[in-house]
C-alpha cells in the first residue's frame, strides 16, 4: 500500500489507489511495478548485473561475428582493474555525453515560460473549445504520430504538450502524457514525412543487397506507402487504446494542477493569444521565405529541404524559439511578464521541476557507458539474428519472426541505425533469396523497432517521462507507467503485424517503385 498523500494531491492519489485495487492484468502489473525500488535503485542494480554478466561471458569466451565487417566482437570484462579505472576517470564525461541531458534542461527553460504564464492552457481552451470526446484524443494522437519529424526531442516535447492538452480539457493529464509518449515511440520509425531514417537506412540496405546483386539500387522513398499507412494506423490504435483501456483506469484528475472549472477565455487572454500566434506566424513565415530559393542556406547541396538539409538540423532551435516567443508574448500581453527578472524567475522555476531527472541521469549515463563498452548489446543482437536465419519456416513466418526480433532487440539497442548495421547484412540478403525486396526488410526493421520504444527503460527519455508523470502525481511509480504503456505496445505489435501480413499476401508495393517481391 502506498504512503499517505498530502491533501494537495489527495484526489489524484486516492483515485490511483482505487485503480490499483482493481483486478486484472494491468492492475497486477501496476501493483508489482510500484513495489519495485526507485528507478535510481533499479539502474544501480542493472549496472551491477552488467558488470557481472560482462565478467562471466568474457571469461566464457562468448563472441559474435559482425555480419558486415567480419569483425569478431568479444564481450569485454568491465570488472577488470583497468576497466574500472577507465570508467572512474570518465564519470563526469559520461554524464556530459548523456544524449538528452542538455536537451531536457534547455526545453524545460523554454517551454516553462509558455506553461507557467498559461499559454498552453488558454491556447487549448480556445482551439479545442468545439472538440469533445474521442476527437480530442485522436487529434493529440495524430500530432504525436508525426512529431518524430523533430527527432529524439519529440519524446520530451510531445508528451508534455499532450499532458497540457488533457489538463486544459479537464481530463487526466497522465493519460495525455502516456498517450503522447506511447505514440511518439510507437511511430518513431514510421512517418508520412520522409526524413533522416530514409536517408540513413537506404544506403545500408543497398550495400547489403550487393552481396546478392551487385547492380541493385532503390530510391529513398522505397517504403513510403507502408510506412505512411503505418503512421495513420498507429494514431487510430492509440486513440482506441486510450479511450477503451487507459483512460477508464485513471478516472478524473483532482490533483493540485487540476484545470479550473471556468473554461472561458477572457478578452485579455484572447488578445494576448492572437499576438502570440501572430509573432510565431511571422517567425515561421520568415523561415519559409528563406527556404524558397533553390540555393537557400536551409537547403542541401542538392536542393532538398529534408535530406541532408540544414533545416532538419535546425528543427530543435526553431522549436525553442517558437515556444519561447509564444510564451513571452503571451506573458507580456497578460501582464505576467513585466521585465527580464520575471522571465528569469519563470525559467528557473521550470528547470527546478526536472531536478529528479538530473539525479537519475547521473546513474543512467554510467549504465549506458558500461553497456556499450561491454559489447553485450551487439553480441545479443547478432546471435539472435543468426538463430532466426537458420529456421526452416514459410516466408511470412520469417517476416513475423524478424519483426519480433527487431522489437526485442530494440529493448537493448535503441539506435535504429546501429541496430540495422548489424541486422541488414544478415537479413537483407537472406530475404532477397526468399524473394523479398529489401524495401520490405527495411520497413519491417523500422516498424519492429518502434514497438519497444515507449516501453524500454533504456530509452534515454524514459526518466524524463517519469519526472513529468511525478509532476502531476508524485506517487507515480514504474508500475503505473508500465501498466499504461503496455496496452499501446501490444496493440501496435498487432497492428504492425496485420499490415505486414496484408501487404505480403496482397503483394502491394512497399513504396515508390519498390514492389514487395524480388526480383
Amino acid at each position: 500500500m502506498r504512503s499517505k498523500a498530502s491533501p494537495a494531491i489527495k484526489g489524484s492519489v486516492m483515485s490511483d489507489v482505487a485503480i490499483v485495487g482493481k483486478k486484472g492484468f494491468l492492475s497486477a502489473v501496476e501493483r508489482i511495478g510500484n513495489r519495485m525500488p526507485h528507478p535510481l535503485g533499479i539502474f544501480l542494480g542493472i549496472i551491477a548485473l552488467v558488470l557481472l554478466a560482462s565478467a562471466i561471458l568474457s571469461w566464457a569466451g562468448v563472441t559474435a561475428t559482425h555480419p558486415q565487417s567480419g569483425e569478431v566482437i568479444r564481450v569485454h570484462n568491465m570488472l577488470t582493474l583497468d576497466s574500472i579505472l577507465t570508467w572512474m576517470s570518465k564519470l563526469s564525461v559520461n554524464l556530459q555525453n548523456f544524449p538528452v541531458l542538455a536537451i531536457v534542461i534547455v526545453m524545460a527553460a523554454a517551454t516553462g515560460i509558455a506553461e507557467q504564464v498559461g499559454f498552453f492552457t488558454v491556447a487549448i481552451k480556445h482551439s479545442l473549445r468545439g472538440v469533445r470526446g474521442i476527437y480530442v484524443v485522436f487529434a493529440v494522437a495524430c500530432i504525436a504520430a508525426v512529431g518524430n519529424i523533430a527527432g529524439d526531442v519529440s519524446f520530451a516535447i510531445v508528451p508534455a504538450l499532450s499532458a497540457s492538452v488533457f489538463l486544459g480539457m479537464g481530463r487526466h493529464p497522465l493519460v495525455g502524457l502516456f498517450l503522447g509518449y506511447a505514440v511518439v515511440g510507437g511511430s518513431f520509425g514510421v512517418s508520412v514525412i520522409p526524413g533522416s531514417f530514409d536517408a540513413i537506412l537506404t544506403p545500408i540496405s543497398i550495400q547489403s543487397a550487393h552481396l546478392v546483386d551487385v547492380n541493385f539500387d532503390m530510391n529513398i522513398l522505397n517504403g513510403y506507402y507502408l510506412l505512411a499507412t503505418s503512421t495513420v494506423v498507429v494514431a487510430v490504435i492509440a486513440t482506441f487504446v486510450t479511450v477503451v483501456f487507459v483512460e477508464p483506469r485513471f478516472g478524473k484528475y483532482e490533483g493540485e494542477l487540476a484545470a479550473p472549472t471556468d473554461i472561458e477565455v477572457t478578452d485579455v487572454e484572447r488578445r494576448a493569444l492572437r499576438r502570440s500566434y501572430l509573432s510565431v506566424g511571422l517567425f515561421l513565415l520568415a523561415i519559409i521565405v528563406a527556404a524558397i530559393p533553390q540555393n537557400s542556406f536551409l537547403r542541401s547541396p542538392t536542393g532538398s529541404l529534408v535530406i541532408d538539409a540544414p533545416l532538419m538540423r535546425l528543427v530543435f532551435p526553431i522549436l525553442l524559439i517558437v515556444f519561447s516567443l509564444a510564451g513571452t508574448v503571451f506573458g507580456v500581453g497578460t501582464g505576467k511578464i513585466r521585465n527580464l527578472r520575471d522571465m528569469v524567475h519563470l525559467m528557473t522555476e521550470a528547470v527546478k521541476t526536472i531536478a529528479p531527472f538530473i539525479v537519475i541521469a547521473i546513474v543512467v549515463s554510467q549504465f549506458l557507458y558500461l553497456f556499450n563498452e561491454s559489447n553485450l548489446g551487439a553480441v545479443m543482437a547478432i546471435r539472435g539474428g543468426q538463430a532466426l536465419t537458420h529456421l526452416a519456416v514459410p516466408v511470412v513466418v520469417v517476416l513475423v519472426l524478424f519483426f519480433l526480433l527487431e522489437a526485442i532487440a530494440d529493448m537493448f539497442i535503441i539506435s535504429g541505425s546501429a541496430r540495422y548495421l548489424i541486422f541488414a547484412p544478415v537479413f537483407v540478403p537472406m530475404m532477397m533469396q526468399l524473394g523479398i525486396h529489401p524495401a520490405l526488410t527495411q520497413a519491417i526493421h523500422r516498424m519492429g523497432g518502434s514497438v519497444a520504444n515507449p516501453l524500454t527503460p533504456l530509452n534515454a527519455f524514459f526518466p524524463v517521462l517519469l519526472g513529468l508523470a511525478q509532476k502531476y502525481d508524485r506517487n507515480v511509480g514504474m508500475g503505473t507507467i508500465f501498466s499504461a504503456i503496455i496496452p499501446y505496445s501490444i496493440a501496435y505489435s498487432i497492428g504492425y503485424l496485420v499490415l505486414i501480413i496484408v501487404w505480403y499476401f496482397l503483394d502491394l508495393p512497399v513504396g515508390f517503385g519498390t514492389p514487395i517481391s524480388y526480383p
